[in-house]
């Protein structure tokens, strides 16, 4: 009974959050006319209104969605859904009432679609994990050492211009559909550029602010302080940005033109993103002499595995890198898979800055003892202290 009211559960909220994804592009989707935008509304509301209580429901009304999209979506997603609180402080639409770029994402990781949503879903009805499997499926062809070299192209060169791309890529370059024409971007464009975030260095979303200023922010790492503001002029040059975040360095724009290109927003979530992790915890630790560093090991089975030869009895680390914009969504597709043979545990490692998330995320792992998760930084310090510990013992005998 217990397992069949945590899946009622995990619905209720994974409906709810399809319905206030879908709500906040009809509700800043304002080309559309006035009455479908206000009948797509009250679709999403009536299937809000369905997954909570009675009692509940009755004080649901537009102002209380409008709201909540604005606010917080916590207070309609219902109380009792696993991960509630998670989201208790997201908005789908910010300051300027313009749709955040986190809504593609939590749409995706959060699917359940409906007949009254079908003509209002912006991309593809398909789940994150299923999106995430094919992507990894296309490339998995690929002999070892090409595979490794693949994926840590995607992290490294996840944009560029199309001689550039070439050449790092050499003989592996049109072997898959990753890369899209940046010019079929309007959602980046500021005055015929694109400016790259200074972290994943993938294109930021570019969105008109008041007085003719456009910000510029980045989906993964707005949170981190990178944002950045300009008024484009009527030159042809390239528009001076201002950084208005704490992580905010001068940065240069490319045009957006058909000569340049970025991998496809599912590469870069499931990808990039992690791939960057991925390639910053091993260049992190490739200074130390102790440690044996394997990067997809075993067909990709994982992400990293890390052996310390140091002290006596040798320790290691299996570690599966992820992105994902909801740690909840992520539990669920984690509880899917089967536990992987080996001794240690598959260590799911995550962006530290979705910290105040673990404990959703530990709880819904809580009965499976084969998985762990931690943060990148939590295990870099943890790995430097053992080889700390081994370097010691081996000075003291």
């Amino acid at each position: 009974m217990a397992v069949k009211e945590r899946g009622t559960s995990r619905e209720r909220r994974d409906l709810a959050l399809t319905a206030c994804c879908a709500a906040a592009i009809a509700e800043t989707d304002l080309e559309e006319d006035p009455l479908r935008r206000a009948g797509r509304l009250m679709d999403c509301l009536g299937l809000l209104r369905s997954v909570h209580p009675a009692w509940v429901a009755a004080t649901l009304d537009m102002p209380a969605l409008r709201r909540g999209l604005r606010e917080g979506i916590g207070a309609l997603v219902p109380a009792d859904s696993a991960g509630h609180e998670a989201f208790a402080a997201m908005a789908l639409i910010d300051e300027q009432g313009l749709l955040r770029g986190e809504v593609e994402d939590l749409g995706r990781e959060h699917l359940v679609p409906r007949q009254a949503l079908e003509g209002y879903w912006p991309w593809a009805q398909i789940r994150a994990e299923q999106e995430e499997q094919r992507l990894f499926e296309e490339i998995r062809r690929l002999q070892p050492e090409d595979y490794e070299r693949v994926r840590v192209l995607l992290a490294t060169h996840p944009c560029g211009d199309l001689d550039e791309l070439l050449e790092a890529w050499g003989g592996l370059w049109g072997r898959f559909a990753l890369f899209e024409p940046v010019a079929s971007w309007p959602w980046c464009n500021v005055a015929g550029w694109c400016f790259p975030c200074p972290r994943c260095r993938w294109p930021m979303r570019a969105q008109r602010g008041t007085d003719g200023v456009v910000l510029l922010s980045c989906d993964a790492h707005s949170g981190d302080g990178v944002g950045y503001a300009c008024r484009p002029g009527r030159g042809a040059g390239m528009p001076q940005l201002e950084g208005t975040g704490r992580n905010s360095p001068p940065i240069s724009g490319f045009p957006a033109a058909g000569g340049h290109l970025a991998v496809s927003r599912p590469v870069w979530r499931f990808f990039t993103l992690p791939g960057q992790m991925e390639v910053g915890f091993r260049d992190e630790l490739a200074g130390i002499k102790e440690l044996l560093i394997v990067m997809y090991p075993g067909a990709d089975a994982y992400d990293l595995h890390i052996t310390a030869r140091h002290p006596l009895v040798a320790k290691e680390w299996r570690i599966d890198a992820k992105a994902w914009q909801s740690l909840p969504a992520l539990g669920d597709a984690l509880l899917k898979r089967e536990p992987l043979p080996g001794a240690s545990p598959l260590i799911i490692m995550i962006p530290h800055r979705q910290r105040a998330e673990m404990p959703v995320l530990r709880a819904q792992l809580s009965h499976r003892p084969d998985l762990r998760v931690a943060t990148d930084k939590e295990l870099l310090h943890e790995i430097r202290q053992w080889c700390a510990l081994g370097s010691a013992e081996g000075a003291i005998s």
